[in-house]
Formats: C-alpha cells, structure tokens, sequence
C-alpha cells in the first residue's frame, strides 16, 4: 500500500489555487502497487521504502499519454480547416481524433505494462 501524496502540500499557495484543492480531496488514500524487490529487502507493514522508476520509460509514457491525444487534437482542427469544414465540424473532429489518441495511448501502455522498465523498483528503507 502506498500513501498518495502532493508537492501541493508544501506549497504556499495551497489554498488559493485549485490544483491544491483537488490534491486535498485525494489526500490520506492509498493505492496497492506491485514493486520489483530485486535486493530481496523485507519490509514490514507501515514501513517507508523508496521506490524508483526508470527516468527515460516514465518520459516515454508521459509523452505517449499525453502528447498523443493533444497533437491528434491539433492535427484533426488543422484538417478540418484545410478542408473547409464549418467551425463545429472542425471541433467534433479534433475532439473525435483526441479520443481516438486516447484510445491508442491506452493499447500501447497496456500492451507494455509489464515490461521490466516500466515496472517500480524497490531501492531501499527509508
């Protein structure tokens, strides 16, 4: 089990902006993940552990979930308006083609979910 937490909560700002109103309500959950134990630390419940993550596999991803839907976005608003369709056209088909991206992003990320550099690493007790 891991505790959720935000850099929002040492912000200064916190409770003047909305991203940090949105951190609160996700505040004090907990999700299970499955880490790589390749050290074959024990680690008992309640301890703090520090886990990594390959740098280049999470800017791979980002960028795939991210970048992917917004330039289909882009890409279907410029189509549409090279083709000379009316303004709402131009919307429905930037919207279509961003989910379309969604879609895509979602089957390339399941499809590599368990390859070993996207996986979390256990590295060490805190």
């Amino acid at each position: 089990m891991a505790a959720r937490t935000s850099a929002c909560a040492k912000c200064s700002s916190k409770s003047n902006c909305s991203q940090g109103v949105l951190s609160q309500w996700g505040q004090g959950k907990t999700v299970e993940i499955e880490v790589q134990n390749p050290s074959a630390l024990v680690v008992e419940p309640g301890q703090q552990v520090l886990i990594g993550l390959e740098e280049g596999s999470l800017v791979r991803a980002s960028l795939l979930i991210y970048l992917l839907p917004l330039a289909l976005l882009i890409a279907g608003a410029l189509l549409g308006s090279a083709l000379g369709m009316p303004e709402w056209q131009q919307v429905t088909l930037a919207v279509l083609l961003m989910l379309v991206g969604f879609g895509l992003a979602r089957r390339l990320t399941s499809s590599r979910r368990d390859e070993a550099r996207y996986q979390p690493v256990l590295l060490r007790l805190i």
